[in-house]
């Protein structure tokens, strides 16, 4: 279960808890759970901070609201230190409609949880570094309280190392999706061998929309709602931004530090195979190759991720069956696996 799931049980768990306190507490007690509702609220608030808007945060927010506002009387009266004397007739209904949705909210969750491995278990070293700036101020790691998170990076290790050197995998996923959605494919490549540094970037040196909707937790949805809507569109809006998405590549491929025996290889899903053109340019001599995922005829949600596996409700709305084993980001490593075992074969 990943840690947003378990942020939406918790919220959903404080608003039921502040929605059925009428079935247990007593009149002759001060209504403190009065203020659970609100803590969930707040919860709430801060999951679509963390992990990004999307419509289950959406919903569950509002759930969240409507509760806090139907308590805001007991709230009050809480505050005013007066002892709870009944339950209004009102209040009790509306509690009870609350309670209701909640336990539908529960359900799908539960529904459309999305596949979860291991990490550890397979043999790989995860970690995730938080840093803040941008590429024309510099990018550094957070270091204290309130400074903004522009930038996210993931680093998959196998925990045995080749002898012989690395293969390095650099991966920026497209502006649809998250290093979160292919993170199950992440750690199948690198319990095959790889490192694997991918990375989130929400830096301002990049205006895909306007300062709110580039904001990180809106980003995704709305270029989710952009390339839905209207591809061309979309293409126009990366295509101004070229630049931006090269300097990310290169970003990782500063984090990784290669030596001479190392073997660096690039991949992406549709939207950054004209980057990774232009920044194997850039770096002439220093990148062994490229892959897109796009060119799978099995990828069939091209350029959002493996959806199937990692974001059940975006699957389907597509069109896609849920996949709760991993297997489609199994299938796609595998791939990957292949065609980088055929390149270094070749080139030798």
């Amino acid at each position: 279960m990943t840690k947003q799931i378990q942020a939406e049980l918790l919220v959903l768990a404080l608003v039921l808890l502040g929605s059925t306190r009428f079935l247990f507490i007593s009149h002759t007690k001060k209504d403190s759970l009065s203020v659970v509702p609100f803590v969930g609220m707040i919860f709430s608030l801060f999951s679509i901070g963390v992990f990004g808007f999307s419509l289950r945060e959406f919903i569950i927010f509002l759930l969240a609201l409507w509760a806090s506002i139907w308590n805001f009387r007991s709230v009050l009266r809480l505050a005013s230190d007066v002892v709870i004397d009944r339950y209004d007739l009102k209040l009790v209904f509306i509690s009870c409609v609350n309670a209701v949705l909640c336990v539908v909210c529960f359900v799908g969750v539960f529904m459309f949880i999305p596949a979860v491995t291991d990490g550890k278990k397979m043999g790989v070293v995860e970690n995730v570094k938080n840093c803040t700036g941008s590429f024309h101020s510099g990018i550094k790691e957070i270091d204290r309280p309130f400074q903004r998170n522009t930038v996210k990076i993931w680093n998959f290790e196998p925990e045995q190392k080749n002898p012989a050197g690395r293969t390095v995998v650099l991966f920026v996923p497209p502006k649809t999706a998250s290093v979160e959605i292919y993170r199950i494919l992440l750690q199948k490549l690198a319990k095959n061998g790889y490192s694997v540094y991918a990375g989130d970037f929400w830096t301002d040196d990049g205006n895909y929309f306007n300062p709110f909707f580039d904001l990180r937790f809106m980003r995704r949805h709305a270029c989710l709602v952009t390339k839905i809507q209207d591809r061309e569109r979309y293409g126009k809006i990366l295509k101004n931004n070229i630049n931006v998405l090269v300097q990310e590549y290169n970003h990782l491929l500063g984090l990784a530090e290669f030596s001479s025996n190392d073997t660096v290889f690039l991949l992406s899903d549709e939207d950054n195979l004209e980057v990774m053109k232009s920044v194997c340019n850039w770096n002439q001599g220093k990148i062994n190759g490229t892959f897109d995922l796009a060119f799978l005829d099995d990828h069939l949600a091209k350029g959002f991720g493996p959806v199937e596996n990692t974001d059940p409700v975006l699957a389907k709305f597509l069109g896609l069956e849920i996949d709760r084993s991993g297997y489609i980001s199994s299938h796609l490593a595998m791939e990957v696996t292949d065609f980088i075992s055929r390149q270094i074969v070749q080139g030798q």
